[in-house]
């Protein structure tokens, strides 16, 4: 199994046969941004002499996505460095990467580094035996969504829940949605800043608030003793009520951008044995193929995966969601049944060393393809 905590020395080692004079950079506490969290691992300069400082600087921002602006403080500091920088991340095909390289003229590395940190997450659930086998399950609801961020870019998730407001499909699932974000904003606040941003339209934000404002609030699963929903991406949140409902409605951290990006989010499904739809960019289902994985188009419609537009693919996902719910509790758990094959080849290719072994190959691999271009 692996230890996230001690990834980014595991990263400083891997690049002995790489670079000559090992330079990394990386956050912490996790999910960090800022300059004063920056940390490093180096070469004795009494080693190597003072050129140390003129081999390349791998720069581990791979906890986060990469958002444009928000990062330039961060960047801006490091970029003071000597040498030439090299940025680590865990987003491909990325828009918003490439104008930070573009910036900086950096040079970047890819890899998939959530899959490191819910292999260390999530590796005792394995023996946690609330998860149970599809045929000992009963299905009392239709799917389950956790929206617990829902400001900056993350208010995507209150156009989600206006969706299925409008749609009727609240009373069909278990939902946690905080009306008034943890980090700042109601609803309304943070529809308005999508506004501000060009993302929707101002009539899309009133219609969309009018909507929420006709549910009763809080919506909870869990923590109803909490003010707010509590944002706990290593643990498996509302086991028993998962095991109750067909389908895992997935709202990943990104959303809007072009590019292929996935955290933990993804496989908490995976871990519990459960079908799933996709909220997040376009493309990101055939990303998760990529790696041995499987979604579920012949029983559900994934169409809304290539719809670049990020309104009409909300109104998708949500059409998608209507298709599900449509069906009694008795034909999804027949549907849960035939899905079994796939559901566990998924659990079985999470917690595979193979899995894990590829993602480590393709990081070694990408970072020595980096240096060779210097």
């Amino acid at each position: 199994m692996y230890n996230i905590h001690s990834h980014y020395e595991t990263i400083f080692y891997a690049l002995t046969n790489i670079v000559t004079h090992r330079r990394v950079l990386y956050l912490l506490p996790y999910g960090s941004t800022q300059p004063e969290n920056i940390e490093s691992n180096t070469d004795d300069i009494s080693r190597f002499g003072k050129d140390i400082k003129d081999g390349p600087l791998f720069i581990c921002y791979d906890q986060e996505p990469i958002l444009g602006k928000y990062n330039y403080p961060l960047f801006d500091e490091i970029n003071k460095k000597q040498g030439p920088k090299v940025l680590v991340t865990t987003e491909k095909d990325s828009d918003p990467l490439n104008h930070i390289l573009e910036k900086y003229n950096w040079k970047s590395v890819y890899y998939f580094h959530h899959a490191f940190a819910a292999h260390d997450w999530f590796r005792g659930y394995r023996y946690d035996e609330r998860l149970l086998s599809t045929e000992k399950r009963t299905i009392k609801k239709k799917y389950i969504s956790f929206n617990r961020i829902t400001s900056g870019l993350r208010a995507y998730r209150s156009l989600l829940i206006a969706e299925l407001i409008d749609r009727d499909l609240l009373k069909d699932g278990y939902v946690s949605y905080n009306d008034t974000c943890t980090e700042g904003g109601n609803y309304r606040e943070n529809l308005q800043h999508l506004v501000e941003r060009n993302l929707i339209t101002q009539e899309l934000a009133e219609s969309s608030a009018t909507t929420i404002s006709s549910s009763a609030f809080p919506l909870r699963i869990d923590y109803q003793d909490h003010q707010f929903i509590p944002n706990h991406s290593f643990v498996l949140s509302a086991v028993e009520q998962t095991q109750e409902s067909f389908c895992y409605l997935v709202t990943e951290t990104c959303y809007w951008e072009q590019k292929k990006h996935l955290t933990e989010k993804i496989f908490k499904p995976i871990v519990s044995r459960m079908p799933f739809v996709l909220v997040g960019p376009a493309h990101n289902l055939k990303y998760l193929r990529e790696y041995g994985f499987k979604t579920f188009s012949k029983w559900i419609d994934e169409s809304y995966d290539d719809i670049e537009d990020p309104i009409e693919r909300m109104s998708a996902i949500g059409e998608t969601m209507s298709k599900i719910c449509s069906k009694s509790e008795d034909e999804l758990y027949e549907i849960l049944q035939e899905m079994s094959p796939v559901l566990e080849h998924n659990y079985q290719r999470f917690y595979s060393n193979e899995f894990l072994d590829r993602c480590w190959r393709e990081l070694k691999e990408n970072l020595a393809a980096a240096v060779n271009e210097f």
